[in-house]
Protein backbone atom coordinates (compact mmCIF):
# COMPACT_ATOMS: atom_id res chain seq x y z
CA UNK A 1 0.00 0.00 0.00
CA UNK A 2 2.81 2.36 0.87
CA UNK A 3 4.50 1.61 -2.47
CA UNK A 4 1.29 2.52 -4.37
CA UNK A 5 1.02 5.85 -2.53
CA UNK A 6 4.61 6.68 -3.40
CA UNK A 7 4.04 5.78 -7.05
CA UNK A 8 0.94 8.02 -7.22
CA UNK A 9 2.83 10.84 -5.51
CA UNK A 10 5.71 10.48 -7.97
CA UNK A 11 3.30 10.59 -10.91
CA UNK A 12 1.62 13.73 -9.57
CA UNK A 13 4.98 15.40 -9.04
CA UNK A 14 6.24 14.35 -12.47
CA UNK A 15 3.22 15.64 -14.45
CA UNK A 16 1.72 18.63 -12.60
CA UNK A 17 1.85 20.87 -15.65
CA UNK A 18 -0.51 18.67 -17.65
CA UNK A 19 -3.27 19.06 -15.10
CA UNK A 20 -2.75 22.80 -14.59
CA UNK A 21 -2.25 24.03 -18.18
CA UNK A 22 -5.01 26.45 -19.11
CA UNK A 23 -6.39 25.82 -22.57
CA UNK A 24 -5.88 28.51 -25.19
CA UNK A 25 -8.89 30.67 -25.94
CA UNK A 26 -10.59 29.25 -29.07
CA UNK A 27 -10.65 32.62 -30.81
CA UNK A 28 -7.08 33.61 -29.94
CA UNK A 29 -5.47 32.18 -33.06
CA UNK A 30 -8.14 33.61 -35.36
CA UNK A 31 -7.90 37.03 -33.67
CA UNK A 32 -4.17 37.10 -34.41
CA UNK A 33 -4.74 36.26 -38.10
CA UNK A 34 -7.85 38.34 -38.76
CA UNK A 35 -7.05 41.24 -41.11
CA UNK A 36 -7.82 44.65 -39.66
CA UNK A 37 -8.51 46.55 -42.90
CA UNK A 38 -11.31 45.67 -45.33
CA UNK A 39 -12.87 47.18 -48.43
CA UNK A 40 -15.60 46.33 -50.86
CA UNK A 41 -19.16 47.10 -51.82
CA UNK A 42 -22.67 47.17 -50.45
CA UNK A 43 -25.86 47.10 -52.49
CA UNK A 44 -29.50 47.09 -51.43
CA UNK A 45 -31.59 44.33 -53.05
CA UNK A 46 -34.02 46.93 -54.45
CA UNK A 47 -31.35 49.14 -56.10
CA UNK A 48 -28.58 48.57 -58.62
CA UNK A 49 -26.19 51.19 -57.25
CA UNK A 50 -23.04 50.13 -55.43
CA UNK A 51 -21.84 51.81 -52.29
CA UNK A 52 -18.10 51.55 -51.64
CA UNK A 53 -17.19 50.51 -48.09
CA UNK A 54 -13.94 50.59 -46.15
CA UNK A 55 -13.62 49.27 -42.60
CA UNK A 56 -10.68 49.28 -40.22
CA UNK A 57 -10.77 47.35 -36.96
CA UNK A 58 -8.61 49.07 -34.35
CA UNK A 59 -9.30 46.67 -31.48
CA UNK A 60 -9.68 42.89 -31.59
CA UNK A 61 -10.41 41.08 -28.36
CA UNK A 62 -11.10 37.43 -27.60
CA UNK A 63 -14.02 37.14 -25.18
CA UNK A 64 -14.28 34.53 -22.41
CA UNK A 65 -16.68 32.47 -24.56
CA UNK A 66 -14.10 32.29 -27.39
CA UNK A 67 -15.82 34.70 -29.75
CA UNK A 68 -13.89 37.67 -31.08
CA UNK A 69 -15.13 41.23 -30.78
CA UNK A 70 -13.66 43.76 -33.19
CA UNK A 71 -14.35 47.49 -33.09
CA UNK A 72 -13.29 50.26 -35.39
CA UNK A 73 -14.42 52.73 -38.01
CA UNK A 74 -15.71 52.65 -41.52
CA UNK A 75 -16.74 54.86 -44.40
CA UNK A 76 -19.48 54.36 -46.98
CA UNK A 77 -19.12 56.27 -50.26
CA UNK A 78 -21.98 56.62 -52.72
CA UNK A 79 -23.56 59.94 -53.69
CA UNK A 80 -22.26 61.10 -50.29
CA UNK A 81 -19.64 59.95 -47.77
CA UNK A 82 -20.83 58.67 -44.40
CA UNK A 83 -18.35 57.76 -41.63
CA UNK A 84 -19.56 55.18 -39.10
CA UNK A 85 -18.41 53.19 -36.11
CA UNK A 86 -18.34 49.42 -36.46
CA UNK A 87 -18.52 46.49 -34.06
CA UNK A 88 -18.17 42.90 -35.23
CA UNK A 89 -18.59 39.61 -33.43
CA UNK A 90 -16.86 36.56 -34.92
CA UNK A 91 -17.47 32.93 -33.97
CA UNK A 92 -14.16 31.18 -34.75
CA UNK A 93 -15.73 27.70 -34.96
CA UNK A 94 -17.72 28.46 -38.12
CA UNK A 95 -16.15 31.83 -39.03
CA UNK A 96 -19.63 33.39 -38.72
CA UNK A 97 -19.44 37.16 -38.44
CA UNK A 98 -22.04 39.75 -37.52
CA UNK A 99 -21.28 43.43 -38.08
CA UNK A 100 -23.16 46.33 -36.49
CA UNK A 101 -22.90 49.96 -37.60
CA UNK A 102 -23.61 53.18 -35.73
CA UNK A 103 -23.22 56.84 -36.56
CA UNK A 104 -22.32 59.64 -34.15
CA UNK A 105 -24.87 61.98 -35.71
CA UNK A 106 -28.06 60.63 -37.30
CA UNK A 107 -27.78 60.89 -41.08
CA UNK A 108 -30.99 61.04 -43.13
CA UNK A 109 -31.38 57.87 -45.19
CA UNK A 110 -28.49 56.06 -43.47
CA UNK A 111 -29.93 53.00 -41.73
CA UNK A 112 -28.27 51.44 -38.67
CA UNK A 113 -31.29 49.46 -37.44
CA UNK A 114 -29.98 46.01 -38.30
CA UNK A 115 -26.79 44.06 -38.89
CA UNK A 116 -24.69 42.36 -41.56
CA UNK A 117 -24.47 38.57 -41.06
CA UNK A 118 -22.19 36.28 -43.04
CA UNK A 119 -19.09 34.15 -43.09
CA UNK A 120 -15.37 34.80 -43.35
CA UNK A 121 -13.66 32.81 -46.10
CA UNK A 122 -11.40 29.97 -44.90
CA UNK A 123 -8.31 31.99 -45.88
CA UNK A 124 -9.69 35.05 -43.97
CA UNK A 125 -9.21 37.23 -47.06
CA UNK A 126 -12.86 37.89 -47.90
CA UNK A 127 -16.34 37.88 -46.44
CA UNK A 128 -19.84 38.03 -47.84
CA UNK A 129 -22.61 39.34 -45.61
CA UNK A 130 -26.33 40.05 -45.81
CA UNK A 131 -27.72 43.15 -44.12
CA UNK A 132 -31.22 42.89 -42.72
CA UNK A 133 -33.00 45.95 -41.36
CA UNK A 134 -34.81 44.94 -38.17
CA UNK A 135 -37.70 47.38 -38.58
CA UNK A 136 -38.57 46.66 -42.23
CA UNK A 137 -36.81 43.44 -43.19
CA UNK A 138 -35.06 45.23 -46.09
CA UNK A 139 -31.94 43.42 -47.21
CA UNK A 140 -28.69 44.16 -48.95
CA UNK A 141 -25.41 42.40 -49.67
CA UNK A 142 -21.92 43.45 -48.65
CA UNK A 143 -18.76 41.88 -50.04
CA UNK A 144 -15.44 42.76 -48.43
CA UNK A 145 -11.83 41.93 -49.24
CA UNK A 146 -8.94 42.10 -46.79
CA UNK A 147 -6.52 44.95 -47.39
CA UNK A 148 -2.81 44.73 -46.72
CA UNK A 149 -1.59 45.91 -43.30
CA UNK A 150 -1.06 49.66 -43.31
CA UNK A 151 -3.53 50.32 -46.17
CA UNK A 152 -4.91 53.85 -46.09
CA UNK A 153 -8.61 53.55 -45.11
CA UNK A 154 -9.31 56.87 -46.84
CA UNK A 155 -8.41 55.35 -50.21
CA UNK A 156 -11.09 53.39 -52.09
CA UNK A 157 -10.19 49.93 -53.27
CA UNK A 158 -10.95 47.67 -56.19
CA UNK A 159 -14.31 45.95 -56.42
CA UNK A 160 -14.53 42.37 -55.17
CA UNK A 161 -15.24 39.83 -57.90
CA UNK A 162 -18.49 37.90 -57.75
Amino acid sequence: MRLVRHAVLLLLLAFPAAAEQPSAAPGGELAEKLPQSWCGTFSWERYNDLQHVTITFYRLETRADGTIEATGRGVVRSFRTVPFQVRAVVDPAGRRIEIFESVATPTPGYITDGSHVGTLAADLQSMRLVWTTRGTGERGTMQLLARPPGADPAQPCGLPSS
